[in-house]
């Protein structure tokens, strides 16, 4: 068990090693996508880590390079993906729009490039030193168990947010710890028992991580295109999303 906790962690370095060159290529947007794909993954790896260590593996000031460089790339990612669903809807009214939110991208890349430059991988290097060495001593049953405690904390965080809150924010929030179940789910290779958690089969949980996904980028372009335009979206499904979500988290 252990050894697929180190495995999936080189797999997601192996990624990032692997997208960053195609970072720099301003037609390839689906490098900072998968890359940024793969830094979520380890950032549930190293929340897993830290359990494990009962805190004594202080992964946020390991990881603190990547965690930076991941910021700044979803601020280039929010705008690219403005702009490539506003050029879906086909719709000639929107092209003033589209030409502004090219001009944001192009700057947002400027910035991105900046730190793109300077990003030093070593930091992932280190991670896996000590995540290697954890997990040494981490018995198959510990292991398992931290994966449970963590699927737990991570669905109490879930039910937590949705009673607490009633800003969009706790959307978002909701959805990142939906889709952290996910990637530890994969990491336990399927094992974990999610059903017995969260009353949905894995199946389920990937089809909301998904219709979240998009919520949140429905809810990005709404927010640009009103607050910022005066336009309203041609494309809204946060009703739906929030519906799909209560009856989940009304189990």
């Amino acid at each position: 068990m252990s050894s697929n906790i180190l495995e999936y962690y080189k797999k997601h370095k192996a990624i990032i090693e692997e997208q960053l060159p195609l970072c720099s290529d301003p037609n390839d947007v689906e490098a900072i996508h998968n890359l940024r794909l793969s830094v979520k993954r380890i950032r549930v790896v190293a929340m897993l880590a830290e359990l494990l260590s009962e805190d004594t593996l202080h992964s946020k000031i390991l990881l603190k390079p990547i965690n930076k460089f991941f910021k700044r790339s979803g601020k280039l990612r929010d705008v690219q993906v403005i702009t490539q669903l506003l050029a879906s809807f086909n719709n000639n009214d929107l092209q003033p729009v589209i030409s502004t939110f090219k001009e944001r991208e192009k700057k947002q890349r400027t910035k991105f490039e900046t730190v793109l430059g300077v990003f030093d991988t070593n930091c992932l290097d280190d991670f896996e030193h000590a995540l290697n060495e954890l997990l040494k001593s981490v018995s198959v049953t510990k292991a398992y168990a931290g994966g449970q405690m963590l699927l737990s904390d991570l669905e109490n965080d879930m039910h937590e947010l949705f009673h607490s809150r009633t800003d969009e924010k706790r959307m978002h929030d909701i959805r990142t710890r939906l889709k952290n179940i996910n990637y530890l789910n994969n990491i336990y290779n399927g094992q974990l028992p999610v059903q017995d958690h969260l009353s949905i089969d894995a199946d389920r949980l990937r089809e909301l991580g998904e219709m979240a996904g998009a919520w949140h980028d429905s809810l990005n372009l709404e927010t640009r295109l009103f607050f910022q335009h005066c336009i309203a979206s041609p494309w809204a499904i946060n009703g739906e999303m929030n519906t799909q979500l209560i009856s989940f988290l009304f189990f």
